[in-house]
């Protein structure tokens, strides 16, 4: 998370989103962890994670998992993604790292 908050004062909004992907589908890799006492699955996927664990998401939580998982496909294979202007990423990653923010210490009470 603060690569993430740190890269995205650089402007760096592509590699945030990466970072911030990273942080949630970890956080949720230890609950599924804490639940079934096995190593998670190698799976990228934020919604097969959370329904792994078992998780009732808001229609927020919803969006928010599907919103860094298409910006972490982006991020990992940039060829394929079709630039955004620096001001639409700056206002995405905005709106991205408080929602992961607050899902984060969601799921740390689980933990």
């Amino acid at each position: 998370m603060i690569s993430a908050e740190g890269l995205q004062r650089l402007g760096q909004h592509m590699h945030a989103i990466f970072f911030l992907q990273q942080a949630v589908e970890k956080s949720l890799k230890a609950l599924l962890l804490k639940q079934t006492e096995s190593e998670p699955p190698r799976i990228h996927s934020l919604r097969n994670l959370a329904e792994r664990c078992g998780l009732n998401l808001t229609a927020e939580q919803t969006l928010l998992l599907e919103n860094l998982n298409d910006y972490y496909v982006e991020s990992r294979y940039p060829g394929d993604w079709v630039e955004e202007s620096s001001e639409v990423m700056a206002e995405e990653v905005a709106r991205l790292i408080p929602a992961a923010k607050e899902f984060i210490q969601c799921l740390r009470s689980l933990i």
